[in-house]
């Protein structure tokens, strides 16, 4: 089994093979938390304050309908914080991103 980026077969540009890598992980996490409170997509979109539509393009991973910041605005309405530590010294994995439940 090959460890090529999916995203690497569609494009050589290593900026869009990336966006879209961070795209898909933040759609499943979005998916799986919504899963996880047993919400119908109704209810997701009310929680959510989007329309039930734009949860339906979600679940159909239709990423070129989302941005970035509109999914990490949905982690936030969910309850969670993305935390971001910066270690410049280390070359293997200098950012880790890491999703936190917020404290309310």
């Amino acid at each position: 089994m090959s460890n090529q980026n999916v995203f690497e077969l569609f494009s050589t540009d290593p900026v869009e093979f990336n966006m879209q890598n961070l795209k898909t992980k933040l759609v499943l996490v979005l998916m799986n938390l919504i899963r996880q409170k047993g919400w119908t997509q109704a209810v997701a979109a009310r929680e959510l304050q989007v329309s039930q539509p734009r949860v339906s393009n979600l679940f159909r991973g239709q990423l070129d309908k989302f941005s970035i910041d509109t999914m990490m605005e949905m982690l936030v309405r969910l309850g969670y914080k993305l935390d971001v530590d910066f270690d410049p010294t280390d070359s293997a994995e200098p950012l880790v991103l890491k999703l936190k439940k917020a404290m309310l």
